[in-house]
């Protein structure tokens, strides 16, 4: 056999076949909740199988928006999530680039506990946050989401701004200042536009963690006009039965801004991916 021969079929075992069975646990769990989002009630639980929803009904995503209500709690992620993401990117931006830039006694430690934040689930300390939420009075309140959401995402991004930032020369810097510009106008005027594609990045991974996020919503929400859309798919399932059309039309919809904000930053983010790994 020859090489040239070898090294296609090693590309196919190696590459291709692992990236299809990767699609495959990906994409047929999303393309039958689609199917069922589309089905009536009573099709659902049939004994028959079948991939296309015969008969067609949109009257699902009708029935889970206005009924159910979850118009509501679409519009609770939103403001959850990009009031969130708005501070974390200013935030980070900052961060990342005193870390870079900047020489401080205690820095790698800093760094360090900074990442160590992230190796503890929140779930270890869901009963503290409760009890330090309840002593500031932002139970039950969004203001109150957006702060723990702020809190637990700055860390991370902070260290990937950081390593962005680091891939930038410090000549840039410095030829910026020679020309004038202070402290703040170096990052928002140089610094930012160098670094979009991995600011990008923070961005759209900021976005997605806030949206997903579901047991701190659970935990600390009691009115249900408050419910994110992540807490309030949950109440579509219930105690004794549960309508499964309803249930995937409201997750196909909660689908839509993730897969709108990927679709939108996809070529921004594998090159802040890239920028990334250059130097951290």
């Amino acid at each position: 056999m020859k090489p040239r021969t070898k090294r296609k079929i090693m590309r196919v075992f190696v590459l291709w076949l692992p990236m299809c069975v990767f699609l495959a646990f990906i994409g047929i769990p999303l393309l039958w909740a689609l199917s069922l989002s589309f089905r009536e009630g009573s099709s659902v639980i049939s004994r028959e199988f079948k991939i296309l929803p015969i008969p067609f009904t949109a009257e699902n995503y009708g029935y889970v928006w206005n009924v159910v209500n979850l118009s509501r709690f679409f519009k609770n992620s939103l403001i959850t999530s990009l009031g969130a993401v708005f501070v974390v990117g200013a935030l980070s931006l900052f961060n990342g680039y005193a870390l870079s830039r900047f020489e401080f006694k205690m820095k790698r430690v800093f760094m360090v506990l900074l990442l160590m934040t992230q190796m503890v689930p929140i779930i270890f300390n869901i009963s503290s946050i409760f009890l330090m939420m309840t002593g500031l009075r932002l139970t039950n309140s969004l203001f109150g989401i957006i702060l723990l959401h702020i809190a637990s995402g700055l860390p991370y991004n902070s260290l990937m701004m950081k390593s962005f930032i680091s891939s930038i020369p410090r000549e840039i810097d410095e030829a910026a200042a020679i020309d004038g510009c202070n402290r703040a106008q170096i990052i928002a005027l140089v610094m930012l536009p160098a670094v979009k594609p991995g600011f990008t990045t923070v961005i759209a991974y900021a976005f997605i963690t806030c949206w997903n996020e579901y047991l701190l919503s659970y935990t600390l929400l009691t009115d249900a006009k408050k419910f994110p859309i992540s807490v309030g798919l949950k109440y579509l399932v219930g105690e004794f039965s549960t309508n499964y059309a309803a249930l995937a039309a409201g997750c196909i919809i909660a689908l839509i801004p993730p897969i709108l904000l990927f679709a939108y930053v996809q070529k921004h983010l594998v090159a802040g991916l890239n920028a990334g790994a250059v130097k951290g």
